[in-house]
């Protein structure tokens, strides 16, 4: 019985693994803040509209990132 719980188990590892390597992600939690509607809140995970606002910041979060870095690398 064992052996039937491990292979989903195994099967969703290998298949994260896989989708990660074509395309890789992160997954991210964000604490809900206080006073928002929770039922609102959790809609945001399947918003096609928020995610790609968390898209569109993410990318700017690494392009401010990526150039402090080479600013820092530049004065040493």
């Amino acid at each position: 019985m064992s052996k039937n719980g491990e292979l989903p188990k195994k099967f969703e590892e290998i298949h994260s693994k896989i989708e990660k390597a074509v395309t890789p992600y992160i997954t991210v939690k964000i604490v809900m803040p206080e006073g928002v509607d929770k039922e609102e809140f959790l809609k945001l995970e399947n918003n096609d509209e928020f995610l790609q606002a968390l898209n569109g910041f993410v990318k700017r979060w690494l392009k401010r990132s990526i150039k402090q870095s080479r600013k820092d690398e530049a004065q040493n």
